[in-house]
């Protein structure tokens, strides 16, 4: 990259808040070290992520790219047959752009991005989010400089071009240390619609940017079969998801219960602060978050995840003592009694917390920025 002019990032990113997050969270983390560089996102229209890129202050440009990985065969072959023509749409854009570095952070947008990229001899890497790699990802490794993993364990990955950095996560996503306390003017009511005492447990649930039904109404099923006592000390805030706040609501209307229902939630940093325990998916990009922000959780694996990776994400959190893990079928039965034994002892909770914060990475974004704008060993 030349000194003399300001550096040029392109990435890609698209699909979920699990492939986008990360991206900004690098993103972020160029602009600070390097506040003259040009960054701009390249996404589909599949998913949010023009939204978020757009709230986030950065420039999106579009990139269709069709699903083909559980298509119909019909539409595979459709999709197979516009490849061609993505894939000039995307040297299009590489040659508009002229960018000195292209970053591919999952979702079928990065695939033709970055293959074409690396194909016109631009610097490129990806970033892999989980133990196991996805197909598009397992495809760019034969040809992208260099491949950014948070496990050390990543299988299926030419190890030579493997870099261990954990995985980046936004600042809004963290506590800020020195804030005042949320809880302190808190005024939300416990799950009988009673105002909150002393001994109040904060409980935060949400089932990623997509949002889980199967959490959505199993958590108030679970929270039902708590005693009266219990549910006196339990207040909830529940992001819904997309288009599923409607449902949550009833659920928890027909159990009878008091919740704080919203379809997304913007400052995960305050919600996190707020929160003592978390209920939600096992993600990695959510358990990045977890762990940087010195949480515990119970962990409900998306059963029908990629090589059913995030039940191998949860039982990773398990081992390290970080988490409990509940399955999908198992929240209304499990989920009390791990409830019960949290208001039991509050040790509990700060245990799998302090060993979550053992195993964060916080410093992953600012580490792979510096790499991409060559201020650190292996960079450009």
């Amino acid at each position: 990259m030349s000194e003399n002019k300001p550096k040029k990032i392109l990435f890609a990113a698209g699909g979920t808040g699990g492939h986008v997050f990360p991206a900004i969270a690098v993103a972020d983390a160029v602009h600070k070290l390097d506040p003259t560089a040009a960054i701009a996102f390249v996404g589909s229209s599949h998913g949010h992520e023009k939204e978020w890129v757009e709230k986030a202050g950065y420039r999106f440009i579009l990139l269709e790219v069709d699903f083909i990985k559980g298509a119909s065969l019909g539409r595979k072959l459709k999709n197979m047959f516009q490849l061609p023509a993505c894939a000039k749409r995307a040297k299009a854009i590489l040659k508009a752009e002229a960018p000195d570095f292209v970053i591919g952070s999952g979702g079928y947008v990065s695939g033709p991005l970055v293959f074409v990229a690396s194909r016109m001899h631009i610097p490129t890497a990806i970033m892999e989010q989980n133990a196991i790699p996805g197909l598009t990802n397992r495809i760019l490794s034969h040809f992208v400089d260099k491949i950014f993993t948070s496990f050390e364990d990543t299988q299926r990955l030419p190890v030579k071009k493997v870099m261990l950095m954990g995985n980046p996560v936004r600042a809004r996503a963290l506590p800020v240390a020195g804030e005042s306390d949320v809880r302190a003017s808190d005024e939300r009511s416990n799950i009988l619609g009673q105002p909150q005492n002393a001994q109040s447990l904060h409980l935060l649930i949400f089932g990623g940017s997509q949002g889980a039904l199967s959490i959505n109404v199993g958590m108030p099923k679970a929270l039902a079969k708590l005693t009266d006592a219990e549910k006196s000390r339990i207040v909830v805030r529940h992001q819904a998801g997309k288009n599923k706040l409607e449902a949550t609501e009833k659920a928890y209307k027909e159990a009878g219960l008091t919740a704080e229902t919203t379809e997304f939630i913007d400052d995960m940093g305050e919600a996190y602060r707020w929160a003592d325990l978390l209920v939600c998916r096992a993600g990695a990009t959510s358990l990045a978050e977890i762990k940087a922000a010195h949480k515990a959780a119970i962990l409900v694996p998306f059963p029908y995840a990629a090589h059913n990776h995030q039940e191998k994400n949860a039982d990773a959190m398990v081992a390290i003592d970080a988490a409990w893990k509940v399955l999908d079928p198992d929240i209304e039965k499990d989920v009390p009694v791990i409830l019960h034994q949290c208001m039991e002892s509050t040790a509990e909770i700060t245990r799998r917390a302090d060993n979550a914060l053992a195993y964060a990475r916080p410093d992953a974004g600012e580490n792979i920025a510096r790499i991409i704008l060559g201020l650190e060993k292996g960079g450009n």
